[in-house]
């Protein structure tokens, strides 16, 4: 009972990434767009979450270069193996 989210940076706003830009056009309607899927994704893993499901989170930035993805599929089948309810991967400055 695990579930794995790989969130693009951009569409899914990953903070404090480099890769969650804003397009300059339209602000207000990508403000709303950006916003409503951050609810979303927090809803739906609320409501996993209480339903007994153990939910990991990668972040694109964080699947960038092979090492990177060496080290996320190293750290997923850690935590797969163990008994940790949450789990998120992903880089703040990808360099």
């Amino acid at each position: 009972r695990a579930v794995i989210f790989v969130h693009g940076c951009f569409w899914h706003r990953h903070e404090g990434c480099r890769y969650a830009t804003t397009p300059a056009t339209r602000p207000e309607f990508w403000a709303e767009k950006f916003a409503a899927n951050v609810r979303r994704d927090r809803a739906t893993c609320d409501a996993l979450v209480a339903d007994g499901w153990r939910v990991a989170t990668i972040w694109e930035c964080a699947l960038r270069k092979p090492q990177s993805v060496e080290q996320t599929a190293a750290a997923i089948e850690e935590w797969l193996l163990s008994e940790n309810r949450q789990l998120e991967i992903g880089k703040t400055d990808p360099g």
